[in-house]
């Protein structure tokens, strides 16, 4: 009730406690189960770019011991390396031309390449943690897993820019 002290807001959540579906190591065997007998994930669509082939071939390496990714979910690993990689090349864009850029009168206005970067981002953290690509919805699929930073995700970057 609006209002009165006490009796304002939402009633309290009391989770059941004796519920086996709320321990999130039990989750993540029973979604480990549940893609037995679905066929694994294959080889990168041809369609795709070499930095994203290589993106696909690497997290399928990653996950794939782990029983996580089926062909069910290739159309969600297609779309997250092609918005790792149109991230790259407006990061490319924005080297060469900068943050803003001349218009046709000679004004300045944002360069595009700015909001192309920005959507990628947030569709990469998105379909990222779908797939368990990022150290919470991993550490929730998997209990064993320390998000860590060690810098191994800009090693991987530059070796699939093919730089060392």
């Amino acid at each position: 009730m609006p209002g009165i002290k006490g009796k304002s807001g939402r009633k309290p959540n009391l989770k059941d406690t004796d519920n086996p579906h709320l321990d999130r190591a039990d989750r993540a065997m029973r979604a480990q189960d549940n893609n037995n007998g679905i066929k694994k994930i294959g080889s990168p669509p041809s369609r795709l770019s070499s930095f994203s082939k290589k993106l696909w071939k690497s997290v399928v390496e990653e996950l794939d011991d782990k029983n996580l990714l089926t062909i069910l979910d290739a159309s969600l690993l297609e779309e997250y390396v092609t918005q790792v990689y149109l991230s790259i090349q407006a990061d490319e864009l924005l080297k060469k031309h900068g943050l803003v850029v001349e218009d046709d009168k000679g004004n300045l206005k944002k360069n595009p390449a700015v909001d192309i970067k920005n959507n990628a981002a947030k569709n990469i953290k998105s379909i990222g943690s779908t797939l368990g690509l990022d150290p919470m919805s991993r550490a929730a699929m998997l209990s064993d897993v320390e998000p860590d930073d060690d810098g191994e995700a800009d090693e991987e970057i530059n070796r699939f820019k093919g730089r060392k």
